[in-house]
């Protein structure tokens, strides 16, 4: 996902649903997906990280309400998918895109389940980008 300068997305969610994480395109390792589960009623923030072992990244949320991303400290936001079919992503070390279909991808992959650890896709504290 564009991690230019070390610069990853954030993703804040509204409500309780999953954040699904998929790596792929790794000409070593296989492709893996999981969820980070969430059962805050409010908002709730993401941070998805990456290994450079895999180019492709795909996200998105099944959750009661939105969920938006931004990159790193970014003001500006734009909505995560809500499907495989609808996902956002990162094909082959590009830019993010809206609207991604990976389906295919995603049904093929390793399923890690739920939880920290199975994908680097981790719930942060509200403020924690916003200390000085």
């Amino acid at each position: 996902m564009d991690y230019v300068g070390g610069v990853a997305p954030i993703v804040t969610t509204f409500g309780p649903g999953n954040l699904h994480h998929l790596a792929y395109g790794s000409a070593t390792l296989g492709t893996v997906t999981g969820f980070v589960p969430t059962t805050n009623e409010n908002a709730s923030h993401f941070l998805l990280g990456f290994s450079y072992s895999y180019p492709g990244y795909a996200f998105y949320w099944d959750g009661a309400g939105d969920a938006f991303f931004r990159l790193g400290s970014s003001t500006a936001f734009s909505a995560v998918g809500n499907s495989w079919k609808n996902a956002s992503g990162v094909p082959s070390n590009e830019e993010i895109v809206l609207g991604l279909n990976i389906a295919s991808t995603a049904a093929a992959a390793d399923n890690r389940g739920d939880g920290p650890g199975t994908l680097v896709a981790y719930r942060i504290p509200d403020n924690l980008d916003f200390l000085d």
